[in-house]
C-alpha cells in the first residue's frame, strides 16, 4: 500500500482526536478552563463535575463522535486495511492525551477509546466491562479496577481476537492510557474525596 494515505491517516486521526470538545463546551457554559478545575482532566467526568451533566453528556457524544470519525477515515483511507485502522485509531488516541490545540495537554483517552474499540471488536469492550465489574465488586476500588483492567486489555484482546497485530496496538496503547492514568486525576477518586453535592448542573457546595 502507498504510504501517502496512511500518512494522511494517521496525521487526520491525530487531528480528530485533538479537538478538545470538554474544553470548547466547558468554556462556552462557564466561561472557564476545564485543566483549572478539578482534576484538570479535559474529559466527560470533569466536563460533568463543573459545567453539569447535559454539557458532559454533549462531551461524551462529541468524545464518541471523534472516535467513529477516526475509525471511519483509516477505513476509508485504509481501503479496508486494518492495520491503518489500527493506525488511525492509536492516533486519535494520542491526539486526546497530547492535543495540538491545547499545548499538547488533554483528556485521557478513556471514552474516544472506548468507542473506537467497540467499532474494532465491540466483544473485547464487552469482556472488559465484565471483568472490571467483577473486579470493582471485589475490591470497590474504582482506581485499582480501573488500572488492573488497563493492565489485562491486551490478554482480553488476545481472549477475543487471536490477532497478534490488534494485541500489539492494544499493548501500546495500555502504556499510554497507564501513563495517563493517575489517582491525583482520577474524576471518580476525586469525587469521592469532595465535600461538594454533584448535581445536574456540576458540584454544588453547601
Amino acid at each position: 500500500m502507498h504510504p501517502l494515505p496512511v500518512l494522511i491517516a494517521a496525521l487526520g486521526a491525530y487531528v480528530i482526536g485533538s479537538i478538545p470538545i470538554a474544553y470548547l463546551i466547558t468554556r462556552a457554559v462557564t466561561g472557564r478552563d476545564i485543566r483549572r478545575l478539578g482534576t484538570g482532566n479535559v474529559g466527560v467526568m470533569n466536563t460533568i463535575r463543573h459545567a453539569g451533566l447535559p454539557a458532559g453528556m454533549l462531551v461524551f457524544a462529541g468524545e464518541g463522535s471523534k472516535g467513529a470519525a477516526a475509525y471511519g477515515l483509516g477505513r476509508y483511507l485504509g481501503n479496508g486495511d486494518e492495520r491503518v485502522v489500527l493506525l488511525s485509531c492509536f492516533a486519535a488516541l494520542l491526539g486526546v492525551n497530547w492535543s495540538i490545540l491545547l499545548g499538547f495537554s488533554g483528556g485521557r483517552g478513556t471514552t474516544v477509546g472506548a468507542f473506537m474499540c467497540a467499532l474494532v471488536v465491540w466483544k473485547a469492550v464487552l469482556l472488559a466491562a465484565i471483568i472490571w465489574a467483577v473486579l470493582y465488586l471485589t475490591l470497590r476500588d474504582s482506581f485499582v479496577t480501573t488500572r488492573i483492567n488497563i493492565l489485562l486489555l491486551p490478554a482480553t484482546a488476545f481472549v477475543v481476537t487471536r490477532d497478534w497485530t490488534l494485541v500489539a496496538v492494544v499493548a501500546v496503547a495500555m502504556l499510554v492510557l497507564l501513563f495517563r492514568h493517575r489517582r491525583e486525576t482520577d474524576d471518580r477518586v476525586q469525587l469521592a474525596h469532595s465535600t461538594a453535592a454533584l448535581t445536574p448542573f456540576g458540584e454544588h457546595r453547601a
